[in-house]
């Protein structure tokens, strides 16, 4: 039997399908209607359970119903009460369902203490320290959404792609709005860290990366780190299997 996890996200919809602890499929979708309109095709594998994280609740209430008709199977939501994750903050239900996950994956997986990076429609830095509890973190604008808010409110920029340029000083409109975006990311990257470091006054941390952009900053952080771009969908079956 397998377990399909679903990641709901701002912007995308993720899922990934667990035998054991093995992940065999998975995909993305760009739009909600789309996805829950295809959930019959999740038929064709012997499915046990859904397992869902979702950051979109009006979606959230949707996509469970849809699953159970479909696909007739029941659906575990992820929450702050179910993770089985020490957090140490004013209001653990306030925290997002993808960072319960991250969490989740991240003490499974990698040395603690750590540090979880992932970027996506907000860039989420959450922070756990020796004993395994988060302890907090931060939340920044997404690449993506910077860029835009840039694009849309300044008349002479153009929307340009997501690449590193060649040199951080930009000969053209284009290469100026790509240094601005990329190596500004890393920097911001790297300032967090140190100020995380400074701040806890732990020097030790395990650095993940996750998130759509990781993939294009990774090569370009200097600071030693991992990038694991299924962190989420790991942790959707992680925190399963904690409860079942």
């Amino acid at each position: 039997m397998m377990i399909l996890a679903i990641d709901i996200g701002n912007t995308k919809i993720k899922y990934g399908i667990f035998k054991k602890d093995k992940l065999e499929f998975k995909g993305c979708f760009d739009d909600f209607n789309f996805f829950l309109n295809h959930i019959n095709t999740f038929k064709k594998h012997p499915l046990k359970k859904t397992v869902i994280s979702s950051v979109v609740p009006n979606y959230t209430t949707l996509c469970i119903d849809s699953i159970k008709e479909k696909l007739d199977i029941e659906s575990l939501i992820i929450d702050n009460e179910n993770c089985k994750i020490n957090l140490n903050v004013d209001k653990p239900s306030s925290i997002g369902a993808d960072r319960l996950c991250n969490m989740s994956a991240a003490q499974k997986i990698y040395k603690s203490p750590c540090i979880i990076i992932d970027f996506g429609t907000a860039n989420t830095y959450d922070v756990i320290d020796p004993n395994n509890t988060f302890i907090g973190g931060i939340i920044s604008p997404g690449i993506e959404t910077s860029a835009k808010h840039l694009i849309e409110n300044a008349a002479l920029l153009e929307k340009t792609d997501f690449e590193f340029p060649e040199n951080v000083i930009g000969k053209n409109t284009k290469t100026n709005i790509q240094s601005g975006i990329m190596y500004g990311a890393i920097d911001q990257i790297s300032g967090m860290i140190q100020r995380i470091k400074k701040e806890t006054k732990i020097n030790d941390f395990s650095i993940i990366l996750t998130g759509g952009f990781g993939c294009k900053l990774s090569p370009y952080l200097e600071i030693p780190h991992v990038l694991d771009e299924h962190l989420t969908l790991k942790g959707l079956l992680y925190i399963y299997n904690a409860n079942f």
